[in-house]
């Protein structure tokens, strides 16, 4: 660093300008008498007794006062500790300033929104590694590489993993390998959207990405504003985009976490005639205990019209349902957050069937 800018910074740590240049004059001659001081910086004769004593009392050199005035510099570990203190002191200042321009302003219940896109990404890192059963994820090459281990490491614990990828016509998506371990399916998107990651229905990471003013964030903790996100994620990020990779299993088991995805799965074999023998892991409606039910897949109902092609997705937006019978009982099944079925399911996994059928699961 040079003098100058040296002597620029101490003066806005506190140094009068006559401190400052006597003190870095000091440094770089070593010990000094007064006048040898005065000569060797730009302190004029009159003031520099004075000059050298205020660095005294601040602890930045030592005078011994022999045949002349002289002085030391002081050790730095020693002499810089105020200056060291006055540094941590704004170190947390800026570190306050941060905390407080990233924290969310509560909206009451478990929603919040957040000014920048960091601190929602920074959460997202945290849900997926939280996430217990399903995580619907929209996001760029760039933003599924920062998540890779924990994407990686939900893949591997069983968690059911779709993606969104945005790649712009002009570019080529990634080869199917290099998404190997970490989704279950990928559909390539080609219009430019929103961050979005939801976990097991619960949970939503929304951010925006633009101009940085007008960047911000969403972050949800609850099931029914969740369903909004998950419903955008379907529609408008997920089923109008082709599947670019798919690491679904061909021959059964099946298992499905989205009970639309059940429903038009399975709906062409069973009226076909096909049996199909399975499980269904979730909860009950009217006590809430967790169930794990063997049995048989008797039926599908929606409010949409049945013909001979799977129900579309806006024919399965009001209601989705399985009916299952498990121990002489029949139950009808709906996703997660079923509001008039016997059970709401976490997952559905099709074991047995009685023919080659087209089932797939999603």
């Amino acid at each position: 660093m040079e003098s100058d800018e040296l002597r620029t910074i101490l003066n806005e740590a506190g140094f009068s300008p006559y401190e400052a240049d006597a003190y870095i004059s000091l440094l770089e001659t070593g010990p000094s008498s007064a006048s040898e001081l005065a000569t060797a910086s730009a302190v004029p004769r009159a003031r520099i007794y004075d000059v050298l004593r205020s660095l005294e009392d601040e602890g930045y050199v030592t005078l011994y006062d022999r045949d002349t005035l002289t002085a030391h510099p002081v050790d730095p570990s020693d002499a810089l500790s105020s200056l060291r203190s006055t540094v941590s002191r704004f170190e947390n200042a800026i570190n306050a300033i941060e905390d407080r321009y990233e924290a969310p302003d509560e909206l009451g219940g478990e929603v919040s929104v957040v000014r920048r896109f960091r601190t929602v990404f920074d959460h997202a890192r945290t849900v997926v590694s939280n996430a217990e059963n399903h995580l619907q994820l929209a996001a760029t090459d760039t933003q599924v590489e920062r998540l890779r281990s924990a994407l990686r490491a939900a893949y591997e614990r069983g968690v059911r993993i779709h993606l969104s990828l945005f790649v712009p016509p002009e570019e080529t998506p990634p080869a199917s390998e290099e998404l190997r371990g970490i989704s279950h399916e990928v559909r390539r998107r080609t219009l430019p959207g929103p961050f979005l990651l939801l976990a097991d229905r619960q949970q939503a990471c929304y951010a925006t990405r633009g101009r940085r003013t007008n960047e911000y964030g969403v972050l949800v903790d609850d099931y029914a504003t969740a369903y909004a996100f998950h419903w955008y994620f379907l529609t408008r990020l997920r089923e109008v985009y082709d599947v670019v990779h798919d690491a679904r299993s061909a021959e059964a088991p099946f298992t499905f976490v989205e009970i639309t995805d059940c429903v038009r799965g399975i709906e062409l074999a069973l009226d076909a005639g096909a049996t199909i023998r399975g499980r269904v892991i979730g909860r009950s409606r009217a006590d809430g205990r967790r169930l794990s039910l063997s049995g048989e897949f008797v039926a599908v109902e929606y409010t949409g019209t049945r013909d001979e092609t799977p129900a579309t997705l806006l024919e399965l937006a009001a209601k989705a349902t399985v009916v299952f019978e498990a121990d002489d009982t029949r139950y009808t099944v709906g996703g997660p957050g079923a509001a008039i079925e016997d059970i709401a399911a976490d997952r559905i996994v099709v074991e047995e069937l009685s023919e080659a059928t087209d089932i797939r699961p999603v």
